[in-house]
């Protein structure tokens, strides 16, 4: 049988388009017989087979699982289901894949692994929380692979008997996200990781009050706090991706916590806002002059410092994390540990009046809104070129976009305040 899968899989990798057909017509028969994802995770393993075979052994096994390990797969196929010998066999492989060299490899079997969780655990697989956390004490490769698994595996369709897992896996990921024994690539998957988490303890936070009341406290003071620290960290003149992406995975933890747990939020709030307030006046000007002013002088240095390019070569900008920043705001707002920030009552009339913080933020939000030059002439001169660009989501799009709807939240909680702040940024 893992003969016959190798030269399949060998097949399917030619450049002949009547042997690759041939082959993965092969495969599609070959996966008929329920000794087929042992063969190929043996293949997957084998350090002697090409690396290209190896790859698409384990590519070939994260298909066979959506198609043929459960019939409760949106993707199953009919056809005969491994027995639970063959499939502890095969976890068992593919698991030892997570610590293998090839960084590929180790990717593609974290995504089988937690598809696999999905339909076998706890019940068929109880050991693998275990086997992961273990992992995330191993070398640096196989911490990023465990969080690969968790980062695909714990979604909101955990149910509630799962939250004490839940408890065990953040202090390890505020372990990670805390030491600069790690790179910013794996501090970016811990955060996302939490996030995910924070999503389920919200789901569940009204049926295990007494464990969220319990955990979630201490839980957000040490969270926050590295947290805030990674996003006060200034940005270099150049090669900002990882700190970027860093930046923003912190802010979309935070837009979680305050959308899913509001409750616990609030002793925190003054100094997320402080954190993001001063973001927001570091980043203003070099904004200003990598995409809205025309022939600046400091377009050069500002655009490098704020656009970088991902790994699969696709330029990115500060887009995201502004408008995480803007959401934030908007949905903090109106609590009451962060109220006092944006408006006060007249001494003389009681009325609610902007604090001097309030009119700074509308004057910098009015900046963040501006289009360049070019693009006001051209809209000027062309209604439907507007309309057009409005449409297609501008390159600029969505930071207006995010101002706007920031606005609007604050128009709806502070209507007088926001006219007078406005008038008073547009002075």
């Amino acid at each position: 049988m893992e003969q016959h899968v190798f030269e399949a899989l060998q097949g399917t990798l030619s450049a002949d388009d009547t042997v690759r057909q041939n082959s993965e017509q092969a495969l599609k028969r070959l996966e008929l017989d329920t000794g087929f994802p042992l063969a190929a995770a043996n293949i997957a393993l084998a350090d002697e087979a090409g690396l290209a075979e190896r790859q698409a052994a384990i590519v070939q096994i994260r298909g066979y699982v959506s198609r043929h390990w459960s019939i409760g797969s949106a993707k199953y196929e009919p056809g005969p289901i491994p027995d639970q010998q063959a499939k502890a066999q095969v976890r068992e492989k593919v698991f030892l894949l997570l610590t293998s060299a090839n960084r590929k490899l180790r990717m593609v079997a974290a995504a089988v692994v937690a598809n696999m969780a999905v339909y076998d655990w706890p019940d068929e697989w109880p050991q693998l929380f275990s086997q992961l956390v273990e992992l995330l004490h191993g070398s640096h490769d196989q911490v990023q692979a465990a969080l690969s698994v968790f980062g695909e595996w714990v979604n909101s369709d955990m149910s509630e008997q799962q939250l004490d897992q839940i408890g065990v896996l953040i202090p390890e990921l505020r372990r990670i996200f805390g030491s600069s024994d790690y790179n910013s690539d794996t501090h970016v998957l811990a955060v996302r990781v939490f996030t995910d988490c924070i999503d389920i303890i919200a789901i569940m936070s009204d049926t295990r009050r007494e464990f969220v009341d319990a955990h979630v406290p201490p839980i957000l003071r040490e969270w926050i706090d590295h947290i805030l620290h990674a996003i006060r960290q200034p940005l270099a003149s150049s090669n900002n991706g990882p700190a970027i992406l860093l930046k923003t995975e912190c802010v979309k933890a935070l837009v979680k916590i305050v959308i899913g747990i509001p409750r616990y939020i609030g002793p925190h709030s003054p100094a997320i806002l402080e954190a993001l307030w001063s973001q927001l006046q570091e980043l203003q000007e070099p904004y200003l002059h990598a995409f809205v002013y025309q022939d600046s002088a400091h377009s050069e240095s500002a655009t490098n410092m704020l656009v970088y390019c991902e790994d699969d070569g696709d330029a990115n900008t500060i887009d995201n994390y502004l408008c995480g920043m803007f959401e934030w705001i908007s949905r903090a707002a109106e609590s009451k540990p962060v109220r006092k920030f944006f408006v006060e009552k007249s001494k003389d009339s009681g009325a609610l009046n902007p604090t001097l913080f309030f009119k700074q933020l509308a004057a910098s939000l009015i900046c963040y809104a501006q289009i360049t030059t070019d693009m006001l002439e051209d809209w000027a001169d062309d209604m439907d070129l507007f309309v057009a660009d409005e449409d297609e989501d501008g390159y600029r799009f969505n930071v207006r976009v995010s101002v706007q709807e920031l606005f609007q939240s604050l128009d709806d909680v502070y209507t007088r305040p926001l006219a007078l702040a406005l008038g008073w940024a547009a002075q």
